[in-house]
């Protein structure tokens, strides 16, 4: 049983000795990578237009916006009061959506991507307008809502949306103006 034991904690100080040894290699490779990475990104980014790398950039926005809190309200303990963040409960739609759009047209783009876009992009100001009018069956519904106040997140995300609604639909006119003219 001892022997077992002691071949079991020998063969852990090998494995462990030899990782620590593929850790520089590792490293190596993983920086090779990122440049490789970041090189393609590089080149990728410099072949678009400028209405092309703004709706980039607002899909971005949109898709970190959608993650933040958007609503805060303030709850008592004890005459401890505590401030509590809250996203939205159809969250996960801005979410999906969102992280949907920015792969599919921030990386590509076809006939199906722009009904896509504009359809999802449309459901998103469709949904967000609804909670603007109707907050407790759309953003929260076990809080009073007088006692909650909305967040930054949330004017950004309208924000990133209109303006990626705007620059995505610059992009493709521009997209189609470049295809006429090379007909």
């Amino acid at each position: 049983m001892t022997t077992s034991i002691v071949n079991l904690f020998t063969e852990i100080f090998l494995f462990l000795k030899e990782t620590v040894k593929l850790i520089p290699d590792l490293i190596k490779v993983w920086w090779f990578l990122g440049q490789k990475i970041l090189l393609s990104v590089s080149k990728y980014w410099n072949t678009k237009l400028l209405f092309d790398k703004l709706f980039f950039i607002f899909l971005f926005l949109q898709l970190l916006f959608s993650v933040f809190p958007w609503f805060r309200y303030e709850i008592a303990f004890f005459e401890i009061k505590e401030s509590v963040s809250l996203s939205p409960k159809l969250n996960s739609i801005f979410i999906l959506i969102s992280l949907l759009n920015f792969f599919f047209l921030g990386f590509w783009k076809s006939a199906w991507t722009r009904v896509w876009f504009f359809a999802t992009e449309m459901i998103c100001i469709l949904v967000v307008l609804w909670g603007y009018l109707d907050p407790k069956r759309t953003y929260y519904d076990f809080v009073n809502g007088n006692e909650v106040s909305t967040e930054i997140p949330f004017y950004l995300f309208l924000v990133s949306l209109s303006f990626a609604f705007l620059f995505g639909y610059l992009s493709f006119q521009k997209e189609d103006e470049v295809y006429l003219q090379t007909r």
